[in-house]
């Protein structure tokens, strides 16, 4: 081994190695920094207990004024039980970079809590400034609070982009990606604009150019709106492995999930052939879950028929154009939409063409 060329031959080796796989060289001594919050989803409603804690993902107590291995119920999140984060962080520290995690929630808040000077704002922001500068990711699930009346759904775009701004700022990152929860769903009747909502999300994730949206649609449920253990951590596995694609860079990493890209009339206007990219194969199509708003206003599936990445839409009426066909609609849609890596189609709402 005292010979150089030896040497030299270790060291060529090594940097090809980076060059052909720059993932492996992802993990370090320094942990990634996540800024977490929202409202009761955010905070963990779920039955105890969640993940068992693994020293590579942890979080801020606020009390103690330090990062510890994060197990639920996370401390200064006012929680009462298992969310999605723990099982988010974990996945990421699995093959990547360890996590630290700073955040703070409450549960049945309007975005308007976060607004400077209210309770949310003083919750969340002294935390970033303590143990949250220069944070990689900023992870958002809120917005029920806000289906309650037509103003607060249409202002939430803009509330959601001054929001993250001010993160941005406050964490001195301008560039920190920001990963959107879209709402899942309400089961309760009410007079509520769950499809509005998730659609003003969504136009904020397109809007921002640094942003990526992880629906909370399809998981199982505790209760009219909180996630159940299981869902829980199914929603962490998919906002993790997408980290890894997006953040991390591990490529290799099927994600993002079955998206709604382009739909056309055929049938005589009376069905809708509806186009999904980024998947292969599509499973668990539910005819209830798709709708088409046109002129005469809005009408439901009547029955739905997959064709791989492919799904042939049929209505009991024929449509007039300008229409607009909606995966995901209403407050209680089952969204069972799947791809064949388990990750789940976000609401998507795309204009029809002929």
């Amino acid at each position: 081994m005292n010979d150089p060329s030896y040497w030299i031959t270790a060291v060529l080796i090594s940097l090809l190695t980076f060059v052909i796989y720059p993932d492996v060289m992802i993990a370090d001594d320094n942990p990634t920094l996540w800024i977490v919050s929202g409202q009761s989803n955010a905070c963990g409603r779920a039955d105890l207990p969640g993940p068992e804690g693994v020293s590579s993902a942890k979080f801020y107590d606020p009390n103690q004024a330090e990062f510890i291995t994060a197990v639920d119920p996370l401390p200064g999140m006012e929680s009462t039980g298992t969310g999605p984060w723990v099982a988010a962080a974990q996945t990421v520290a699995s093959s990547g970079p360890a996590v630290n995690m700073v955040g703070f929630a409450s549960g049945g808040q309007p975005i308007a809590y976060w607004h400077p000077g209210r309770p949310g704002h003083k919750g969340l922001f002294p935390r970033i400034e303590q143990a949250g500068q220069n944070a990689d990711v900023f992870l958002w699930y809120q917005g029920e609070s806000d289906t309650v009346s037509p103003e607060k759904v249409t202002g939430y775009q803009d509330e959601l982009k001054q929001l993250v701004s001010r993160v941005r700022q406050q964490a001195n990152n301008p560039q920190m990606l920001a990963v959107i929860v879209q709402i899942g769903r309400n089961t309760e009747s009410g007079d509520t604009d769950y499809t509005g909502l998730r659609q003003a999300q969504r136009q904020f994730v397109l809007e921002d150019g640094n942003a990526i949206l992880v629906p909370a649609l399809g998981r199982s449920l505790k209760d009219s709106v909180h996630l159940d253990n299981a869902g829980y951590r199914e929603l962490g596995h998919e906002i993790g492995r997408a980290l890894r694609q997006v953040r991390y860079g591990q490529k290799e990493i099927n994600w993002p999930g079955p998206i709604l890209d382009r739909a056309y009339l055929v049938d005589e206007s009376s069905s809708v052939m509806a186009i999904f990219n980024e998947v292969e194969q599509l499973s668990g199509c539910t005819a209830s879950d798709f709708a088409v708003v046109d002129e005469q206003g809005t009408i439901q599936c009547s029955d739905a028929g997959e064709i791989s990445k492919f799904i042939r839409l049929k209505f009991d009426r024929k449509i007039a154009l300008p229409a607009t066909l909606i995966y995901g609609y209403g407050n209680d849609p089952t969204a069972s939409l799947v791809d064949e890596a388990g990750n789940r189609a976000p609401a998507v709402q795309v204009p029809i063409t002929e």
